[in-house]
């Protein structure tokens, strides 16, 4: 089981992953995008941003497939963490994710 020191690494670098998926998607690189998002997924799977990000470059390069099921997975993500909010109270959160939900 890893540790939290290793999980806390492992997010800290997914993120700075998606930051330069970022770059690379804004520069119109979207191969190299995807493949950093996917990086970044492997690190990090929970984060439905990675897979709404890695969608919109599949769609730029026109792999709707891909971009279905990457998004579905950005939807689901958003899903469960609002109701998790939900559950706990934490209504302003939640909305936020249902809405991102619905933004989807």
């Amino acid at each position: 089981m890893p540790s939290m020191e290793n999980e806390g690494s492992d997010v800290s670098r997914a993120e700075e992953i998606k930051n330069q998926a970022n770059e690379a998607f804004k520069a119109h690189r979207y191969g190299q995008a995807i493949d950093l998002y996917t990086q970044a997924i492997e690190l990090n799977s929970q984060n439905a941003v990675y897979w709404a990000n890695r969608s919109l470059a599949h769609t730029k390069l026109e792999e709707y497939g891909s971009a279905i099921q990457d998004g579905t997975k950005a939807i689901e993500g958003y899903y469960r963490r609002g109701a998790a909010y939900l559950a706990m109270g934490k209504f302003k959160e939640a909305l936020k994710d249902f809405q991102q939900v619905l933004g989807l």
